[in-house]
């Protein structure tokens, strides 16, 4: 007779997990499963629950911790994640919710593996009070001491504000799912709700984490260099650097690919991430059809921001000039910020002059004397202190009249002073090149630098 199964009076730990979504999959647990690959997903911490203090709550059982941590693969990289759940306690902060993203981060920064953060909560815990408080200061600090040890991803899913908001901020990419609200301050309290684009991404759930993935494929992990299909020697056809400078960085990356980094933020500047050559790289450029290519305060901060992640992963910088200059409204500090941040590299730097270096944009865009290290200009760049017709008008405005014209001074002045060759001539341009080469040039350059 066989005897009859057993049944045991404890659940099993799938059952205990399934109380964990009685209500079904939450929103946190479906975007940390649109991120890792498939059932690679495993929980840390999962059974932890947050504790009351307030004596009004005296009796009730304690809710789940509302933050799901663990780790899993993204492209068959190890990636590690924490997910504020709305669902519970709508993802408010307390101690223990500080707690598991630490130890998250402890696993992390000692395997050198990526962090994503995704950010939905209501705010600190109120009846915890100043140690709630703390909380948030506890895990801006973990954020901050992991800067120049591993990459770290902030995606804000959810409602985001206040301290949150700046610890989202820390991270080195924030990807915003569009319409949540992400700021410092309410408008109650004196702030702008979305005040300033200063995330690097801004979509839907689903593109949100597709640019997620793509960031954590494309930083390198000490390895910079990658197999290519595209031709090295490829010779472009006349690009509308002035008018679209996106199509024209796609036509010089390998394959056409670019990963644009806050492309609403500071639009006088393009920031993105490609390959050249096979070789990974970060790619600064003006862009002329905004206002000239004049830096503004945004475009100096997001340069600057940008050229620290890639000298935190040590991704070379190629940088494209076509800029008359710096905006009259653009402060010093800005202007002192970019600077310090192109002296700072250490990573090779590759510069192409383009149509035009005028004044500051000049120097503070990856010149020599900055220390990047190769640098091209096209035959027909005009390079001086002051645009030709305001150094015509400044110097020569005299000589105007008795047969001689303003446009024909400016044109002098161009074939002279502001000449590509007077500045070769000088060792601050090491060579002319033709618009055909600019990707020739500069695939062989990060080639050589990188070697």
């Amino acid at each position: 007779m066989k005897k009859k199964p057993t049944v045991s009076p404890f659940p099993s730990a799938g059952e205990l997990r399934d109380t964990l979504t009685a209500e079904g999959v939450s929103p946190a647990r479906a975007a940390l499963v649109g991120l890792f690959d498939a059932d690679t997903f495993v929980e840390t911490g999962a059974f932890t629950k947050r504790s009351y203090h307030d004596g009004a709550l005296i009796g009730k059982d304690a809710d789940f911790e509302g933050v799901i941590t663990g780790y899993g693969a993204v492209n068959g990289q190890l990636v590690f994640a924490f997910a504020q759940d709305e669902t519970r306690m709508k993802g408010a902060v307390d101690s223990r919710h500080a707690d598991k993203i630490e130890a998250l981060y402890d696993l992390a920064v000692k395997r050198g593996a990526p962090v994503v953060g995704m950010f939905a909560s209501s705010g600190a815990d109120i009846f915890e009070g100043v140690t709630s408080m703390a909380a948030y200061a506890r895990i801006l600090k973990t954020v901050s001491l992991a800067s120049d040890e591993i990459l770290q991803i902030a995606y804000v899913r959810g409602t985001c504000i206040g301290t949150a908001a700046a610890i989202a901020a820390a991270f080195d990419f924030t990807v915003v799912k569009e319409g949540v609200p992400f700021y410092a301050s309410s408008e109650e309290l004196g702030g702008k709700q979305n005040g300033e684009d200063t995330w690097c991404f801004h979509g839907s759930e689903s593109d949100s984490l597709t640019y997620i993935k793509s960031l954590i494929h494309f930083i390198p992990d000490g390895d910079i260099e990658g197999d290519t299909t595209d031709d090295l020697n490829r010779r472009l056809p006349a690009l509308p650097f002035a008018d679209d400078i996106r199509g024209s960085l796609a036509a010089i990356a390998d394959n056409g690919e670019l990963i644009e980094v806050s492309p609403s933020y500071g639009p006088a500047a393009v920031t993105c991430f490609a390959s050249i050559g096979g070789v990974k790289c970060g790619i600064v450029a003006s862009d002329y059809a905004q206002d000239e290519g004049k830096l503004t305060r945004d475009a100096c901060y997001k340069i600057s921001a940008f050229l620290n992640i890639c000298d935190s992963f040590a991704l070379p910088v190629v940088t494209l000039v076509n800029s008359l200059g710096v905006s009259p409204a653009t402060p010093t500090d800005a202007v002192k910020d970019l600077a310090l941040s192109y002296a700072a590299l250490g990573v090779p730097g590759v510069t192409v002059l383009l149509d035009h270096a005028i004044g500051a944009a000049f120097s503070l865009l990856g010149s020599k004397s900055l220390g990047c290290e190769l640098v091209y200009a096209l035959p027909s760049s005009e390079i001086g202190i002051l645009p030709a017709n305001a150094s015509v008008a400044f110097a020569w405005n005299d000589e105007i009249g008795n047969g001689t014209t303003r446009e024909e001074l400016e044109a002098k002045w161009k074939a002279s002073v502001a000449s590509p060759v007077s500045a070769a001539s000088t060792g601050e341009v090491d060579d002319l090149i033709d618009e055909s080469e600019i990707r020739a040039r500069i695939a062989s350059a990060l080639l050589m630098l990188t070697c």
